[in-house]
């Protein structure tokens, strides 16, 4: 059985896998009229697993589609041809805003199904037609707490709060660093205080809005997750 890379979307996709519908697994032993097994999944499917990247919809935005598609272009750089079969991408490489023909290439391939993460398909998908995910959206995957609201939840923003000073204190454990590690613009004046910092509560919501391409090992993931979570209720 043969298998052939999805080219040309746009240009009119094309693409082939072993089989009808996908690649099967017979049973070795048993009924041999037993119906076969499909052995693919779909991209949109996979990336549902991902554990750092988001697939771009015609729903994200126009700078998520930007970025992305310099990406595709920084990959041809150079070439008056490019892998996807873009209509009239030599002429329009020097601009920033994404073709709407790059963004079918991209939509096209989510129901292509495929075998694996290894597939060439999925490895291309993720380098041209996804974003990083956001803290916000790594922390929903986590079991048993969740990303303190911005609203009606006061004493889980203090109680933060004062976890947050816990690991700003100095080496001699009584006073606190003159400069903390997030930078709060009122550390000096709100340090010592037990009341809440709307200066901390603010840099807790602008950080999980951040993207983090190294998923749940990221530095500012691990610190969010410490200081601006709770238990899930």
């Amino acid at each position: 059985m043969n298998k052939r890379v999805l080219t040309g979307v746009g240009a009119g996709m094309t693409a082939t896998v072993a089989g009808v519908g996908g690649l099967y697994m017979y049973q070795s032993e048993g009924d041999s009229h037993e119906e076969p097994k499909t052995l693919t999944t779909s991209i949109s499917q996979l990336f549902q697993q991902s554990k750092n990247k988001v697939l771009l919809t015609k729903s994200s935005t126009g700078e998520e589609w930007n970025r992305a598609w310099g990406r595709y272009k920084l990959s041809h750089q150079d070439k008056t041809s490019d892998e996807w079969g873009i209509p009239d991408f030599s002429k329009n490489q020097g601009s920033y805003d994404a073709l709407p023909e790059f963004q079918d290439a991209c939509t096209s391939r989510h129901s292509l199904e495929i075998e694996s993460t290894e597939d060439i398909n999925y490895k291309r998908v993720e380098d041209w037609c996804t974003r990083p995910k956001k803290i916000a959206e790594l922390l929903g995957d986590e079991e048993g707490i969740e990303l303190i609201p911005e609203t009606g939840a006061d004493s889980d923003w203090t109680s933060s709060w004062g976890k947050y000073r816990e690991s700003q204190k100095a080496s001699n454990g009584s006073s606190y660093k003159e400069t903390d590690d997030w930078g709060i613009s009122s550390w000096k004046e709100d340090k010592d205080k037990e009341t809440l910092s709307n200066g901390f509560k603010s840099k807790c919501l602008d950080n999980s809005k951040q993207d983090i391409d190294k998923g749940s090992e990221d530095k500012l993931y691990q610190q969010v997750k410490s200081w601006c979570t709770r238990i899930k209720v």
